[in-house]
């Protein structure tokens, strides 16, 4: 079904945009140079929008300072995307130090800045197929072992959840096992000492703290290799979501946590560009039966077309040992993909199956 005012709810709200206009005039500038940024204003918590504008009327000149800090490389879409060369070719790291608050530099932004007391909580405690894989990894050597390798245990818990099939197509037939978060950020852990901004703490500039805690205490410290950040999905099928081409918004799940009810939308292509307009609106259609470069996916049993607002059900019979993918780490993908898309920011990837560190290794093959 299709559905309107879902994939843009955000680009309709009076607020949002009388807030935009006031950080426009605050800042006396119409245009900024920072695509990024300016897709996440728009997708942004409107408190978190609210402090920024209030930061503008302060101190405009630090405030158009920090938009354009989103744009440094690694920015948050080059490491969402799996395009930071640094996640990609790190050695084992260290063991996680306590976050640090922003640098300097950006400590006149629109800061939550973490305090100790704000930081990510810890996780649920692990399930018996995760305790058993630290287990495992505590015998050959420390926890950091952890997050290092991808865990076969997981992947075939995955395989088993999703029947050894994509979980859109129901192709049965050469399988992924997918990240949502993705392996290459495994070592996002906390803030690194580095002079651009983390990744969390930019999160944290456009998103509540009790959110970012949310999809952060989702992930670790448990790291990527659990069966609840993994998706069994069609070669395709992963490739085109990688590259944000299609973007899946969490819609309810299961009070026995055995089905949870995802929607699927065709995300646009968009081009690459250096400035935008603050109040220019992004154009996300809710119609599409296609993504970019006629990029296109079936439903193999109904033999109909994945469409935009199509629903689709996700289920398991175990709950506790083959957790269905975590509500919150979906919901952190349909933020981050659709900025992502607006931004256009994924666009300079040249090579299609050269990807991130998701590719090849998680190929399953048929049985």
């Amino acid at each position: 079904m299709a559905s309107e005012r879902v994939l843009d709810a955000e680009f309709h709200d009076p607020v949002r945009i009388e807030l935009l206009e006031a950080l426009q005039t605050a800042m006396d500038v119409n245009i900024i140079p920072a695509p990024t940024a300016w897709a996440c204003l728009w997708l942004s918590d409107i408190d978190c929008l609210r402090e920024i504008v209030l930061l503008a009327q302060r101190v405009p000149y630090a405030t158009l300072g920090f938009l354009r800090a989103i744009e440094l490389s690694p920015g948050i879409v080059q490491q969402w995307t799996q395009r930071n060369p640094l996640s990609s070719t790190a050695s084992t790291p260290q063991r996680p130090s306590t976050p640090q608050e922003l640098s300097s530099a950006q400590q006149s932004s629109p800061a939550q800045q973490p305090s100790p007391a704000q930081q990510p909580s810890p996780a649920q405690q692990p399930s018996p197929a995760e305790g058993s894989l630290r287990g495992q990894k505590r015998k050959q050597g420390s926890d950091e072992q952890l997050t290092t390798a991808r865990s076969k245990l997981q992947r075939d818990l995955c395989f088993k959840r999703d029947q050894k099939r994509c979980v859109l197509t129901k192709a049965g037939e050469l399988i992924d096992v997918a990240h949502i978060y993705p392996f290459s950020m495994r070592y996002e852990y906390s803030t690194v000492h580095r002079t651009t901004p983390s990744f969390w703490n930019t999160l944290r500039q456009f998103w509540s703290n009790e959110r970012v805690d949310r999809w952060h205490s989702a992930i670790f410290p448990l790291g990527t290799e659990t069966c609840h950040n993994l998706m069994c999905l069609s070669p395709n099928a992963h490739r085109y979501w990688e590259k944000a081409h299609f973007v899946l918004k969490p819609i309810r799940l299961s009070r026995d946590k055995k089905r949870s009810d995802i929607q699927f939308f065709w995300l646009p292509p968009r081009h690459h560009i250096s400035q935008v307009g603050i109040l220019q609106r992004p154009l996300l259609p809710a119609d599409l039966d296609q993504g970019p470069n006629l990029t296109m996916l079936s439903n193999n049993e109904t033999r109909k077309d994945i469409c935009s607002g199509d629903e689709i059900s996700l289920e398991t019979d175990d709950p506790v040992l083959r957790p269905l993918p975590n509500f919150e780490v979906l919901e952190m993908q349909w933020y981050l993909h659709r900025i992502t898309a607006i931004s256009g920011a994924a666009e300079p990837q040249d090579d299609f199956c050269g990807g991130g560190d998701d590719s090849d290794d998680d190929l399953i093959l048929p049985q």
